[in-house]
């Protein structure tokens, strides 16, 4: 793995974009959703802002509801409201959103 940006104090391997995107955290067998917002993205992973940070599992579902899209994500690191996220899989269209 390269690591990127390392003069600045970064050390992410991908570049990471901003962005403002409303997407949910789903978890416990489908039961229970969080709403976020996606502050950056980049090929790895993204940070999230939402009210429940702190309680989301160390793994659950990302949906973009905008794309209609969904990742299986994990927990990279979390502070206050924000967090860290990895993609653990590809995207793949959420065909039935209920949420």
């Amino acid at each position: 793995m390269t690591v990127a940006h390392v003069t600045s104090g970064e050390r992410r391997a991908h570049q990471r974009h901003r962005v403002l995107k409303p997407v949910k955290a789903v978890f416990n067998a489908n039961q229970s959703v969080s709403d976020c917002v996606m502050r950056d993205i980049s090929l790895g992973g993204a940070r999230l802002t939402c009210g429940q940070a702190m309680q989301l599992p160390e793994h659950f579902l990302l949906v973009f509801m905008a794309d209609r899209e969904m990742r299986d994500v994990r927990v990279a690191w979390r502070k206050h409201d924000q967090l860290g996220i990895a993609f653990v899989s590809p995207p793949r269209k959420a065909l039935h959103l209920l949420f």
